[in-house]
Order: structure tokens, then C-alpha cells, then sequence
């Protein structure tokens, strides 16, 4: 398995949607999403090409809940992780978000 490196855009996007779960609903939902991320990310360093690719890019989606979704890219030796993003917001920001 591929080590998983998180880039600075994905720690600040997590700690945000952690934040924002936490703030509408509770501790108990925040940890069964943090849950979910860990089990999706084991998936990905297992089958590093699981989530479909982005048009015309290398950057992968895969969904983490029907809200949330991870980005990421895979490398020979790594899987670097570059945004967990909230399918609700303007989806005009992502790419920029991913660059």
C-alpha cells in the first residue's frame, strides 16, 4: 500500500467540514464521518484507482457521503490527497480549490 500524504488544502478543508458537522449536528456524527473517511481512504491505498477521474485531469472523486467527497491523485510511490469538499458548495471553485 501506497502511503497517503495530505496537502495543506486538504487538512484546512477537513478541519472545515469537521467544524461545520460538528456545529449543525453533534461529536457522535462527526467521528461516524471520520469513520467513513478512514475506511474510504484504506480503499484507495488498496486500489489506488477505485474513484473515477476527473475530465481532462489525474485528480480522482470519490465519495465519502452523498455530501462530502474526497479528491486525490495518484503517484508511483504515493497518494497525495488534495481536498475533501462539500458537494453542496459552487462547484466553479473546485478546480481552483484542486490547483
Amino acid at each position: 500500500m501506497n502511503p497517503i500524504i495530505w496537502t495543506p488544502v486538504a487538512k484546512r478543508s477537513l478541519q472545515q467540514t469537521v467544524d461545520f458537522i460538528s456545529e449543525v449536528w453533534n461529536e457522535k456524527i462527526v467521528d461516524v464521518f471520520l469513520t467513513e473517511l478512514d475506511s474510504r481512504i484504506v480503499q484507495i491505498q488498496a486500489n489506488p484507482e477505485l474513484a473515477k477521474r476527473l475530465e481532462n485531469t489525474e485528480f480522482r472523486q470519490l465519495s465519502v457521503h452523498r455530501t462530502v467527497s474526497l479528491f486525490y491523485q495518484n503517484y508511483s510511490d504515493h497518494t497525495k490527497i488534495l481536498l475533501v469538499w462539500d458537494n453542496r458548495q459552487n462547484s466553479s471553485k473546485l478546480i481552483q480549490n484542486l490547483t
